[in-house]
């Protein structure tokens, strides 16, 4: 068994490097799996020269490898598992139903942890590599279930002599609403509420800390979007869809590959968004210069939502004003007064949603947004009825006079 472990590991260490453009032709569809096979069985029988009866279970064992993540296909298969962060060959840790832990899954050594990077990167036509040392891809294709997102670095930026591999998983069936209530991530009340501000008039920011559930509720809210409504979602990794909207358009940023030219980031498609007939511009998160095109949208109309990373949602809407302050020569100040169409605050933690801020427009003495908290939970506060109510009662806000340049 060893020797055919061997043979697997030096057949994947050989196709993530030397023959990596064959094996992305393969996982492109430019060749068959057949033809793919076939290659791999000649390399077998006239490099590593195997003996006639091994070859079919070395075969066999690499079907298994290429086709799935071995070492940690169960992780990947548990639904209770959310992440999977990989420190080091013998240290394997995941988050199950919220909580980190342990496991008791290993590679077989640092090297084989190595060849698994370079499979997972080739798998979905990246590279690890001096230039690439740290890199982001999404694999939709490895698992049935879930979209798979990888975040890789590699030895030369780490402190350690094996790379870092944390991988998010996405569940390919979208959690509804109703489902996010049985699990305790908002109450049936905040349902109404959230499902009222998607149809209503105004922009929607879900913000914490990574993990949080930013991406799961804004993807429950996504389908809650009116049908006769034209909508873009924008996204760093492919994390947000919807199956049934039928006016809903999906884009994806492209990084550069090593010395690659072809470049399409958040800003990019967001300034491109803009030249569109939409109703609804959702950026997946926010972190840098496209937090302008998002104000320039939000500010001409379109019902802009997004996530960001923030520690509260008042902090989050100073984070999304520097953002665009830097981008432009606007002071905070005036980014805030365009951003007052962001109607509503989600405010994420520990998969739960923890506070509602509305915004009711800006106080130009203060100089600064006028906020409203509709729920507290440290605080004990849940206004979330009367709310609806005054939502219901307050239609049209003036805009400021001031024109975006």
């Amino acid at each position: 068994m060893t020797d055919i472990r061997n043979a697997v590991r030096n057949i994947t260490e050989y196709y993530a490097t030397q023959e990596a453009s064959t094996i992305n032709k393969m996982y492109r569809g430019q060749i068959s799996k057949a033809d793919f096979l076939e290659h791999v069985r000649r390399y077998i029988i006239h490099v590593l020269r195997a003996e006639e009866r091994y070859i079919p279970l070395i075969m066999e064992e690499f079907s298994k490898y290429i086709w799935g993540y071995r070492t940690i296909a169960d992780l990947i298969a548990d639904p209770s598992v959310s992440d999977i962060r990989i420190m080091s060959h013998d240290n394997i840790r995941v988050k199950r139903n919220g909580r980190r832990e342990g496991t008791d899954v290993c590679f077989d050594s640092p090297e084989d942890l190595k060849y698994f990077a370079d499979y997972c990167a080739t798998k979905c036509a990246h590279s690890l590599s001096v230039v690439n040392a740290v890199a982001s891809w999404t694999d939709r294709n490895g698992d049935p279930d879930f979209i798979l997102r990888f975040n890789v670095s590699t030895p030369f930026v780490n402190s350690t002599q094996t790379p870092y591999i944390h991988i998010r998983k996405i569940p390919k069936t979208k959690t509804s609403v109703s489902q996010l209530i049985r699990k305790g991530f908002m109450s049936a009340s905040m349902a109404v509420y959230l499902k009222e501000k998607a149809a209503s008039d105004g922009g929607m920011i879900w913000c914490g800390k990574g993990g949080s559930g930013k991406t799961t509720g804004m993807n429950a809210l996504l389908d809650e979007i009116p049908s006769d409504k034209s909508c873009l979602v924008i996204q760093e990794n492919e994390e947000l869809f919807s199956h049934v909207h039928p006016e809903m358009m999906f884009q994806h940023i492209v990084s550069n590959q090593g010395d690659g030219k072809i470049s399409y980031q958040l800003e990019d498609l967001a300034r491109n968004g803009l030249l569109m007939d939409l109703d609804y511009f959702v950026i997946g998160e926010i972190k840098g210069k496209e937090a302008l095109y998002f104000l320039n949208a939000s500010y001409t109309g379109h019902r802009c939502w997004a996530s960001l990373h923030a520690m509260s949602s008042k902090e989050a809407m100073i984070k999304l004003a520097d953002y665009a302050k830097y981008a432009s020569s606007y002071t905070r100040e005036q980014v805030l007064e365009m951003f007052q169409d962001i109607r509503t605050i989600i405010f994420m933690k520990d998969f739960h949603i923890s506070e509602i801020t509305e915004i009711l427009g800006f106080d130009q003495k203060e100089k600064n947004l006028i906020y409203r908290t509709v729920y507290d939970e440290k605080a004990g506060i849940d206004l979330l009825p009367a709310a609806l109510e005054k939502e219901s009662e307050r239609g049209e806000r003036r805009r400021p006079e001031q024109c975006f340049n």
